[in-house]
């Protein structure tokens, strides 16, 4: 059985240049740990890289603004470029697409099971939701005398789960794999890429909220 730890559960998200949809993805996620409570945002430490890091840059003015819009807080970004340490460190890494986790796995080999594209991450934790749909039984509470997992290792549980669920679902159309890159783009590309994150994302606060709460790991 392995220990159980109390140290933050962390997540990194990857795109290329770390000046549009990584940090965008970051903030936004963010802002959803934030609106769960105290609990969550002492839990989770999020961050985030780019493979071909525009470093030091500040973050894109549009997709900063709908950021904003879309309720995170979109001040002091600096483009980091992404490194094996960072991958290590990680619980789980959110590629915004295929070529971004293709490169986590180059830089740290090991991380193939907790890195996943935002897109195949959201769909992979509906399947876990739906495999325990019919062994629902509660987590012991921590009033209850036993050994009840703290939230950070409840989420690193989780991250394996949805790593075993590789090959149990429908793959998903290449087509719609991949967010969108909005770099250089018409504000409607801003948009689109926005809107595929905050679905993604959407879908994965809905999974982890049910699971985090009981269904079993």
């Amino acid at each position: 059985m392995m220990p159980v730890r109390d140290d933050p559960f962390r997540v990194l998200v990857v795109c290329t240049g770390n000046i549009c949809r990584s940090p965008q993805t970051a903030q936004l996620l963010q802002a959803a740990v934030a609106q769960a409570g105290e609990s969550w945002r002492s839990a989770v430490v999020i961050a985030s890289a780019g493979t071909r890091a525009l470093e030091g840059a500040p973050m894109d003015e549009q997709a900063a603004a709908l950021s904003v819009r879309l309720g995170a807080d979109a001040t002091g970004h600096t483009a980091r470029q992404l490194t094996p340490t960072m991958v290590e460190e990680a619980d789980l890494v959110l590629g915004m697409a295929r070529e971004h986790r293709s490169e986590v796995v180059r830089a740290a080999p090991r991380a193939s099971r907790k890195a996943f594209l935002l897109t195949e991450f959201a769909d992979l934790l509906e399947g876990v939701e739906r495999a325990s749909a019919h062994r629902f039984q509660p987590l012991p509470s921590p009033r209850s005398g036993l050994a009840s997992p703290l939230l950070p290792d409840q989420l690193r549980q989780g991250v394996e789960r949805a790593a075993a669920q590789r090959g149990m679902i429908p793959p998903r159309d290449p087509d719609t794999m991949d967010v969108l890159d909005p770099y250089g783009h018409a504000p409607k590309v801003y948009r689109a890429s926005a809107e595929q994150v905050q679905e993604s994302l959407a879908r994965i606060h809905g999974s982890v909220r049910k699971l985090a709460q009981g269904v079993p790991w």
